[in-house]
């Protein structure tokens, strides 16, 4: 059993260990934080997720899309600490919730924080991504905004938001890689008018520097051990991908895609399909689609699995066991049914999987003994 922590004394409601449906053998809890969810007519969307050193989480959501949650274990309570989104800059949209939280630093009563989620731009006629940083306060279980450190351009027509990406890795204390997706903008094919769109950047509080593009809507990343950045990102009707993040590459999206073509209804049609020649190409894809999300490299105390990785997906519902050799091959994969839309995945204090769904759960995975 998962030893306990203040992670898992959250629990309001606790299920018994749930049996693994592949190989891997895991204990797997479950805990009920509904309330952390963003929900509106068009589904619903698990919370961000941050699990800070001490086993508390910060959460991103909720039934306004922009509220930062402290899960405190001491007092078994789920806090709302503030909204970020102002309700007058989002639609009644799921999509429009925070997407991801990095934690730059903290200390006992404290943390530094970079935010991201999509709002409603100039006029509130387009929609852009927006990173902010945001000081919270355990004492008061406050939150202040202190500085927007990136507002992605161009700012698209609201009838096409989705696909904002989003996701965060931390680099040190004052810079973090960042990925923005396509945005489901007509006119990513133009390069020129794309802007920021469908790339990856290194941003700081004063600076922005974009790493790659061709990315169509990357909702994992991850800073391996060894330096290597990788990225799990959304094809379109299949050709999900790992990509290899090098500089000054390009991934092809929109004009290749080992995924499916495209309907005439669709906001682009890619020039080829089946195909990434002429482009880098990516070290893992699926076809059909699997919908991943988050990316985390395993700790050591998780036998042949350790310093691996595992991705949580969508459409799946399951998490993605990977296997990596030393020239950054993915050699083998073995999947674990959860029954639950992963949205969001971390590693807690007893180096534990820490996961969000989009039906308001939060489930732990740990290896059986």
């Amino acid at each position: 059993m998962i030893k306990k922590s203040l992670l898992l004394s959250l629990v309001f409601l606790f299920s018994a260990t749930t049996p693994a449906f592949a190989e891997i053998d895991l204990d797997i809890q479950t805990m009920n934080a509904s309330k952390s969810a963003t929900r509106a007519g068009n589904g619903e969307r698990g919370p961000a997720l941050a699990v800070l050193k001490n086993g508390n989480l910060i959460l991103g959501g909720g039934n306004n899309g922009g509220t930062l949650f402290l899960g405190d274990g001491k007092k078994r309570a789920l806090i709302a600490m503030g909204e970020l989104i102002k309700q007058s800059d989002r639609k009644k949209d799921s999509r429009f919730a925070i997407t991801d939280i990095a934690v730059l630093s903290e200390g006992t009563n404290s943390a530094k924080l970079l935010v991201s989620y999509p709002r409603l731009g100039s006029g509130k006629k387009c929609v852009e991504v927006v990173v902010d940083q945001v000081d919270a306060n355990f004492r008061t279980n406050k939150i202040v905004k202190n500085k927007t450190w990136f507002v992605s351009k161009p700012c698209v027509p609201i009838k096409a938001v989705q696909h904002a990406a989003g996701r965060m890795e931390k680099i040190n204390a004052n810079s973090v890689y960042l990925t923005i997706g396509d945005l489901g903008f007509t006119k990513i094919n133009n390069v020129k008018a794309r802007g920021d769109l469908g790339s990856v950047f290194q941003i700081t509080a004063t600076s922005v520097k974009k790493i790659s593009t061709g990315h169509r809507n990357a909702q994992g990343i991850v800073l391996l051990a060894n330096k290597t950045l990788l990225i799990s990102e959304h094809g379109p009707r299949g050709g999900d991908e790992i990509n290899i993040i090098k500089p000054n590459k390009n991934y092809g999206w929109p004009f290749v895609t080992f995924g499916k073509p495209y309907t005439s209804s669709d906001y682009v049609k890619p020039s080829k399909t089946g195909t990434h020649n002429g482009y880098e190409k990516p070290i893992k894809y699926w076809v059909p689609s699997i919908a991943p999300t988050e990316l985390v490299q395993l700790p050591n105390n998780w036998g042949k699995y350790s310093r691996q990785l595992v991705m949580g997906t969508l459409r799946e519902e399951s998490l993605v066991f990977m296997t990596m050799n030393a020239k950054n091959k993915i050699i083998s994969e073995e999947r674990v049914e959860v029954g639950e839309r992963i949205r969001d995945l971390d590693i807690d204090e007893n180096r534990s999987i820490v996961a969000t769904t989009d039906s308001g759960k939060i489930m732990v995975f740990k290896l059986r003994k």
